[in-house]
């Protein structure tokens, strides 16, 4: 069975708040009946999204919000996720060894498409699996 589309609208680009919807995420996934690997894969890929709406969208400006929406169909899986601020270039991390600035490699290499569009309403990112067929 399909359940009905994931839809989370003007949440704030917070941690508390990202974690609390990465969680949902997780159950929606898990309800629409993907495997808990590839359930995996989808909620890294879409909190390293959230990540970087947190890190880069709104510039250190309190209030900022970020809407995700999810939706299966038969074969593939899609989450959008959309802010409403302007991408601002991270500061550089002069560490030696830097964790830092490898998001959106994550996010190509965790699903199987990764559609990023900014402009100056936002940035979109669709991040799109390919799912095995349900056999009975």
């Amino acid at each position: 069975m399909t359940p009905e589309p994931f839809r989370c609208h003007d949440v704030p680009a917070a941690p508390g708040a990202l974690r609390r919807l990465r969680h949902d995420l997780m159950a929606w996934v898990l309800a629409a009946g993907v495997d808990e690997e590839r359930a995996g894969d989808i909620v890294l890929a879409s909190y390293e999204a959230l990540a970087n709406v947190a890190d880069h969208a709104y510039d250190g400006v309190d209030g900022g919000l970020v809407d995700v929406d999810a939706s299966v169909s038969p074969g593939r899986l899609e989450v959008v996720i959309t802010d409403h601020g302007q991408w601002r270039t991270p500061v550089p991390d002069t560490r030696p060894v830097s964790l830092r600035g490898r998001g959106l490699l994550l996010l190509r290499a965790s699903a199987d498409r990764a559609d990023i569009t900014s402009g100056e309403s936002g940035t979109v990112v669709t991040l799109t699996w390919d799912l095995d067929p349900v056999t009975p």
